[in-house]
């Protein structure tokens, strides 16, 4: 019997793995499939049993053991294909993040606010004069950020490289000093991993001289490199060390910094407007930077600001004139398109309140006891679903991001499905694979559904879609 469901499931698997060619030859899956028809036979259990005893095996195999070792092969098949089940479905379909990650290379874009949408949608099409927008973006970043000059760029990446080349264009070019600890990869939406910090800075034709460990950067470290004249401190917030290392790697810096006199650059991954900790949340607010001695900010304007992806740069107006001439010469400025969604994504988050009310303030504020209700209303809505074994709720602690972010986790409500005829990963195929995708988390035996990623009004999607008619 379970030689024929497992038959079943490799055919199944066989079915739903759309292989680009040839990775379908190079898995045994015909192997297993004959294998697994030998199974409870007693020629190949005697074989077996033959051939542990010529090599000194002394435990007895049964043709229990044979169909555990089947069982673990077919587990082993599933998760190895599920990359290229993934990877073979049809592209740019939008659907539901229910994966819990709202910072995530995995997605085309994040969240922006319906105002930003509208004016991007609005654009399009009309004629717009874009000195007033440049004007008006650069007047409220100022505003918000405290900072005296602003430039935006399209990525991360972009905006780190920028600050190289201008560093490298200026008559006594300086050198960058980056702990090992801050050089990390800079995520960009779509992308499965942005580039290395250090990567950027050589590409640039930068001088870098890495300090420290990945896993310590000692005082000594910091005076040494910085002592010498001409040093920039290049850190990266959040970084790889543990969070309760971060904040003393973080002061150990600035301190060495100001006591050299040296400029300190920071790309702070967790910038926000707004002091977000009384959600849970370890962010920095932007314009508290200055007060630490801090020259060049870069922030992303696809993270806690919620905004398109872009790279922000600000700073004093004496250090921004040359990063501004190298944007502008090279062509390395944002859009306007971007720029405007930028614009009124600010404009829609000036105040706590309004943040919270944006796509991706009310993914992070959303109460415990709001989620938990909505679970509820779910786990009876789905329970109707033949296909379904059982569904449940339960309370977990979950990363909202990967890289950079995989450290931050909030608890959220959510949905446990479990499969009644089909293992877990091909039921989360099935439900990315769907007219409306869904975008699951698998587990052993049965897939999750993160409320917290997953926006009220989509609710009512993800009833129609996994509910059979009344």
């Amino acid at each position: 019997m379970l030689g024929v469901r497992f038959s079943t499931t490799i055919e199944s698997l066989k079915t739903r793995m759309r292989f680009p060619f040839p990775f379908r030859d190079l898995l045994p899956i015909e192997a297993v499939k004959q294998l697994s028809q030998l199974v409870s036979q007693p020629t190949l259990v005697s074989a077996i049993k033959e051939a542990a005893q010529k090599i000194g095996l002394k435990d007895q195999f049964q043709s229990g053991n044979i169909q555990q070792i089947l069982q673990q092969a077919g587990r082993w098949m599933e998760s190895v294909s599920e990359p290229w089940l993934r990877n073979a479905q049809t592209g740019l379909m939008p659907g539901i993040n229910a994966t819990g990650e709202l910072f995530s290379s995995r997605w085309c874009s994040h969240r922006l606010c319906p105002e930003a949408i509208a004016q991007m949608n609005h654009l399009q099409s009309r004629y717009a004069e874009t000195i007033k927008l440049d004007q008006q973006l650069h007047n409220l970043l100022i505003g918000l950020t405290r900072a005296q000059a602003v430039v935006v760029v399209p990525s991360t990446t972009v905006a780190l490289y920028v600050l190289a080349l201008a560093n490298a264009s200026s008559k006594v070019p300086m050198r960058w000093v980056l702990p090992r600890a801050d050089c990390l990869r800079l995520p960009q939406a779509g992308a499965m991993s942005g580039g290395n910090i250090r990567a950027i800075l050589d590409s640039a034709n930068a001088h870098t001289t890495e300090i420290g460990t990945n896993q310590d950067c000692l005082p000594s470290d910091f005076v040494e490199s910085l002592h010498e004249m001409g040093a920039r401190l290049l850190i990266a917030s959040p970084n790889a060390l543990p969070a309760e290392s971060r904040f003393e790697h973080r002061s150990r810096g600035l301190s060495a910094a100001k006591q050299a006199v040296a400029s300190v650059t920071e790309i702070l991954m967790d910038g926000a407007i707004h002091d977000l900790t009384g959600l849970g949340l370890t962010s920095k607010v932007i314009a508290d930077s200055w007060d630490e001695g801090i020259d060049l900010i870069v922030v992303p304007g696809d993270a806690l600001l919620g905004g398109p992806e872009c790279g922000i740069i600000l700073g004093k107006q004496s250090s921004m004139e040359s990063i501004l001439k190298v944007a502008d010469t090279l062509g390395l400025q944002a859009s306007s398109l971007t720029k405007a969604a930028l614009l009124r994504t600010l404009q829609a988050s000036e105040s706590i309140e309004q943040w919270r009310q944006l796509p991706i303030g009310a993914s992070l504020s959303t109460s415990l006891e709001n989620l938990q209700n909505r679970a509820e209303r779910l786990v009876t809505q789905l329970a109707s679903n033949p296909t379904f074994e059982r569904v449940s709720m339960a309370r977990k602690s979950c990363r909202i991001g990967a890289g950079v972010w995989s450290s931050q986790r909030l608890d959220s409500s959510i949905l446990q499905i479990f499969p009644k005829s089909v293992s877990p990963s091909a039921m989360a195929d099935q439900f990315s694979a769907g007219e409306l995708p869904i975008w699951t988390n698998v587990q052993s035996d049965h897939i999750e559904l993160v409320l917290r990623s997953i926006e009220p009004d989509e609710d009512r999607l993800i009833a129609q879609q996994l509910c059979p008619d009344d």
